[in-house]
């Protein structure tokens, strides 16, 4: 569980990993206080997703998971949990700005399909929605130590972990831990493309 005086480090390090994807730049480009927004909405959803025990971290700030299973957290929740991550971002933001974010958010939006996995699997699975890991800790097997225990605990449920990114980069590293790409949505319009992983 982070402590309320360690959220702005957690949010510190998830703006600064997240600034170099390819979906946040579109989402902020040419807003004076990107980073400052940035930062606010990824505080707010710590916050949200803390309360039902969807965040893991790693000590000092080095990394931080976010990602939940459809069986614990119906869509309702999910919503309401949605809902009160943008808070602080909402607190912050002025009309202008709330405007362009809210514009370009439904923008992305019809390239991230809605439940795409049903197409693959039924039931529940595990969706995975953040992995961040401190740049210094490169090497060290962050990442492993945020993922496996995931992975692990999805496999003895038998429970599909699926997720979407838009970097491409992101693509090998999750191939790497036995995901697969199973489609992919490009909008020419947005220089987007959105890459939906699954793990069996």
């Amino acid at each position: 569980m982070i402590k309320q005086s360690e959220l702005k480090t957690y949010a510190e390090l998830m703006k600064t990993r997240f600034m170099e994807d390819p979906g946040v730049i579109f989402q902020v480009k040419d807003l004076d206080r990107a980073e400052l927004l940035i930062k606010a909405q990824f505080e707010g959803q710590i916050e949200a997703f803390m309360e039902a025990h969807a965040v893991q971290v790693l000590e000092d700030g080095k990394g931080l998971l976010i990602g939940y299973s459809t069986r614990d957290l119906p869509e309702d929740r999910l919503m309401n949990m949605m809902q009160q991550s943008s808070q602080k971002l909402l607190a912050l933001a002025n009309q202008k700005e709330l405007q362009v974010l809210q514009d370009r958010s439904i923008s992305q939006g019809q390239i991230i399909p809605q439940s795409w996995h049903t197409a693959y699997c039924d039931g529940a699975v595990y969706h995975l929605l953040i992995i961040a890991t401190d740049a210094s800790s490169k090497g060290t097997g962050a990442f492993r130590k945020l993922i496996t225990p995931v992975l692990e605990k999805c496999a003895a449920n038998k429970e599909p972990v699926v997720l979407e990114t838009f970097n491409p980069d992101n693509l090998p590293i999750y191939e790497h831990f036995g995901f697969n790409l199973m489609e992919s949505h490009t909008s020419e319009d947005m220089g987007l493309t959105c890459y939906c992983m699954m793990r069996s």
